[in-house]
């Protein structure tokens, strides 16, 4: 990637509390520079210790499929953090029917502009509803803040037909913790009424031994109910060993992987050999 540095590409409009994040031109090949550039806009926002409205330039981006999942991944809990709002412009074709295809599944409004004015305008309109007090109690980031909902960590990536499950730094003690977080899981599933194929995030997820029963009964439920197939990375040794385990007893294919990258690759080849 040639111009702007990722750092030059993220400005704030302070008198308009809006972060200005600039991908014109960019083109993701792969994860490795989606998440460069999100461990950027993460660090200059806490920097701020503030929330801002997201102003975002599509122009010219382009993001290949391997990159896709860590774009929508790292984008969504950038929102769910920091933002107050969003607005999207000067997105191609292609990039607004992705955009839209998300938000009816996750639920949120694409607010797809065609210049940079507009998503402004936009913008400052949702800024003015808001009293001087209403908002600065908006923009305190409250560090005491809860680790995010069990809803947050479940994404639909439509255009690949992709559910992405995030279990990251959980840790499920008993089986009241594993329903809490299938019982969410299986009702969103039900209502795209189609079936998916699941990537699933175990990084650093531990799962104690009277949570494991229903951990394997409730995630095979969700499969045999919903899911093409299912490929998990990250896990941790022991989390490995017990779904190589119960793969030989129940007759799967663990399909364990080291990282994202791997584990949509082989989403991919699933979707194809199906094809």
């Amino acid at each position: 990637m040639t111009g702007l540095s990722f750092a030059d590409r993220i400005k704030f409009l302070k008198d308009d509390q809006v972060m200005d994040v600039d991908f014109s031109s960019l083109t993701f090949e792969s994860s490795g520079p989606v998440n460069d550039f999100y461990d950027e806009v993460d660090r200059r926002i806490a920097e701020t210790g503030e929330k801002w409205f997201f102003l975002v330039n599509y122009h010219d981006l382009r993001i290949m499929l391997e990159a896709s999942i860590t774009f929508a991944h790292r984008g969504k809990k950038a929102n769910i953090a920091y933002s107050l709002g969003s607005a999207r412009y000067a997105a191609s074709p292609d990039m607004q029917e992705t955009i839209k295809e998300r938000s009816k599944v996750e639920k949120f409004d694409p607010n797809l502009h065609e210049t940079r004015d507009e998503a402004l305008d936009y913008l400052r309109s949702l800024r003015a509803k808001h009293t001087p007090e209403q908002f600065e109690k908006l923009i305190v980031l409250d560090e005491s803040a809860p680790a995010r909902s069990f809803d947050e960590r479940i994404t639909f990536h439509a255009d690949l037909g992709i559910m992405e499950a995030d279990f990251s730094d959980l840790g499920f003690e008993r089986s009241s913790d594993v329903n809490g977080f299938y019982d969410i899981l299986e009702d969103k599933l039900a209502a795209t009424g189609r079936r998916w194929y699941f990537l699933v995030n175990y990084r650093n997820c531990t799962i104690e031994p009277e949570a494991w029963v229903a951990f394997a009964n409730r995630g095979k439920r969700a499969n045999i109910d919903y899911s093409e197939g299912s490929v998990r990375f990250d896990t941790s040794r022991e989390t490995e060993q017990s779904i190589i385990e119960d793969s030989k007893r129940e007759e799967f294919e663990p399909n364990l992987f080291s990282n994202r990258d791997a584990a949509v690759k082989r989403i991919l080849e699933m979707q194809n050999a199906a094809a």
